[in-house]
């Protein structure tokens, strides 16, 4: 018996420790990422290109794109490699740049390169991702169907700001192409592409770090000829159908009313229809509210005929009942026509102030590479004042082609900072391996 005792006993002990084995164990797909040795603050500098834009689905709130990133940082520890097949890139320190808003992913494919410049041992890593990925996006739609839409794609380190910030490549423009946009037979896509860097907030964050992001965002605006034609113009005729109700003399309220109640019960069918086109929101969008007017109009009208039953003089209470519901429509709708006239211009200046500056940044980086032949820039702060200050230097140049005499075009030139004479040409002659 006391034999039998300690084997099981043994075996109990040989099963705890198979235990802590397996839960000590590292599982294969398992990547632990170490910070760098040298501890510094690494600058990643984004370029974005949108290949394709596919499908926007206003229901469930999510848009795919096919999309080309690339991210360039200098990294030291690289120093004395010339080819990137030299480079064990499983092994090295990277930015860990993840889809923030992804909610998935069908394709992910990623290189590494090695850029070498003349007169500096510092190599530049160039990643390159080619990215199909369907993406989440919150929308507004308190102006729908006149909206406008701001799509974008959010990129996130998974690595503090105390270690990595996101900047915008200043040597290449970035781009988007309209005429491979698949949902062109519902929106307007806008040919300019903003892109700007951000950090996370605090209800983003579960730790109380702060982690870069990089926002990138186009512009899509609804096309309103569908809504305007299949729903509000069908719910205008079905409303003013309401007034043949005055048609059956007043001593037949169930005829009245039967006419009335069918034109409301068919308001109701259509308002589901809006219903099905948008996602279950807790506001009203504005043709919601339209919709809702009308229904209200009719509900109005069916009180109308009810009350004319019991009048004594049903005729001029039809005449009167008739003008007043006749000018409430009238000044509904002059209403409505403001507010849109209102919305779509003020959509528009927003749309074109965007447009002016991304065609400005695009001018600023086309002059820049003109003079300097650098496709890679902004890695200091200097370098990103030499692009985005140029707009003063283009102003004095095209005065001096007017003949206009500025004695402080010198001083300018001189004082820029990050200016042609201040600029090291470093990135000027670069070549990948």
């Amino acid at each position: 018996m006391e034999t039998q005792l300690v084997v099981e006993r043994l075996t109990e002990a040989v099963e705890v420790l198979r235990q802590v084995e397996t839960n000590l164990r590292t599982s294969s797909d398992e990547v632990w990422h170490t910070r760098r040795p040298d501890g510094r603050k690494v600058r990643v500098l984004i370029r974005a290109s949108i290949i394709s834009l596919g499908e926007i689905d206003t229901v469930k709130q999510e848009f795919s794109a096919d999309v080309w990133l690339a991210a360039w940082y200098k990294e030291p520890l690289l120093k004395g490699k010339k080819h990137r097949e030299e480079v064990d890139w499983d092994d090295q320190w990277h930015p860990r740049i993840v889809l923030f808003n992804a909610v998935s992913v069908d394709k992910h494919e990623k290189k590494h390169h090695l850029i070498l410049e003349e007169g500096d041992d510092v190599p530049i890593v160039q990643q390159s991702n080619r990215i199909k990925a369907t993406f989440k996006e919150p929308m507004e739609l308190f102006d729908f169907p006149f909206d406008h839409q701001e799509l974008t794609i959010q990129l996130m380190s998974d690595w503090p700001t105390s270690q990595v910030e996101f900047a915008k490549n200043m040597g290449i423009k970035d781009t988007i192409r309209t005429d491979t946009f698949t949902g062109s037979h519902e929106w307007e896509l806008y040919g300019h592409l903003l892109c700007k860097p951000a950090i996370t907030g605090q209800h983003q964050s579960t730790s109380h770090q702060r982690y870069a992001l990089y926002n990138i965002t186009a512009h899509v605006q609804r096309k309103m000829g569908f809504y305007v034609w299949n729903i509000a113009f069908i719910m205008f005729l079905i409303m003013a159908l309401s007034f043949t109700a005055f048609s059956v003399p007043p001593n037949e309220p169930a005829d009245r009313l039967s006419v009335t109640l069918t034109l409301l019960l068919t308001s109701v069918a259509f308002k589901f229809v809006v219903t099905q086109s948008l996602p279950t929101i807790s506001y009203l969008t504005l043709l919601d509210k339209y919709v809702l007017l009308c229904m209200i109009f009719q509900c109005l009208m069916a009180v109308q005929n009810a009350l004319a039953s019991i009048m004594s003089n049903a005729w001029l209470f039809d005449v009167i009942s008739m003008g007043v519901l006749a000018g409430v429509v009238f000044f509904t709708h002059l209403v409505f026509g403001v507010l849109m006239f209102i919305k779509i211009r003020g959509t528009n200046k927003q749309l074109r102030q965007a447009d002016k500056e991304y065609l400005n940044l695009c001018e600023n980086i086309d002059r820049f590479y003109k003079r300097t032949k650098c496709t890679i820039s902004g890695f200091t702060d200097e370098e990103v004042e030499a692009i985005v200050g140029q707009t003063e230097l283009a102003g004095v140049e095209n005065s001096k082609q007017m003949g206009i005499d500025e004695t402080k075009t010198e001083t300018q030139l001189t004082n820029l900072p990050g200016s042609i004479q201040d600029m090291q040409p470093s990135r000027t002659n670069k070549f990948h391996v």
